[in-house]
């Protein structure tokens, strides 16, 4: 089976929320290719770590107790033995899907640093906010829209300073202000929030 088509069924038959599945990998390839634009990756690693980056938080793969960053590079670990991908190459991808969240710090390749600024940015901007929204209720973070929000704010606070790549933090910055100007709104049409 082509590993594109074997990824795609992976996502979508994973019970992945459609905020977490394959529109936001693919979001992510495409920004994390677009943010490296001027270096020379290994597409082939960049798409394959974007597909399997969140596969240990989907409901078919999460385990209880375990990070979903190493359940993730398990799935994939056992994914890929069958495509006999040589050592270097199966280890840039382990290496960033292990290193894709924010609290880690930055994998060892490019691949890595570009997909973990990429996955960053996508839960920042318009993208974040209705990432978070649609999360309401079916996120144990994430159980009311202030809690949504509280979230938003923090990370508009704290997300821009974990990218790494200097055409991410541009971005991140954009992002952070798209945020801000949602919150502002809402804080003014709420009472401050007391009639979410």
């Amino acid at each position: 089976m082509d590993i594109s088509k074997e990824l795609f069924q992976i996502i979508n038959q994973s019970g992945a929320h459609p905020a977490l599945g394959w529109k936001h990998c693919q979001r992510v390839y495409h920004l994390s290719k677009e943010l490296s634009q001027h270096l020379n990756l290994n597409d082939e690693v960049l798409y394959i770590s974007a597909m399997l980056h969140d596969t240990g938080k989907y409901p078919m793969y999460a385990l209880p107790n375990v990070d979903h960053t190493l359940r993730s590079k398990g799935v994939a670990m056992n994914l890929l033995k069958s495509y006999h991908f040589e050592q270097e190459k199966l280890a840039k991808i382990l290496d960033a899907i292990e290193c894709h969240m924010y609290y880690s710090e930055p994998g060892n390749s490019d691949e890595a640093i570009y997909l973990r600024d990429a996955n960053i940015l996508d839960n920042l901007g318009n993208i974040g906010l209705m990432k978070l929204l649609s999360l309401v209720g079916q996120d144990e973070l994430i159980p009311s829209p202030d809690e949504a929000l509280m979230r938003a704010q923090t990370f508009a606070e704290a997300l821009p300073k974990k990218v790494y790549s200097k055409t991410g933090r541009r971005i991140a910055v954009k992002r952070r202000e798209e945020i801000m100007r949602f919150l502002s709104g809402i804080k003014r049409q709420t009472s401050e929030y007391a009639w979410i």
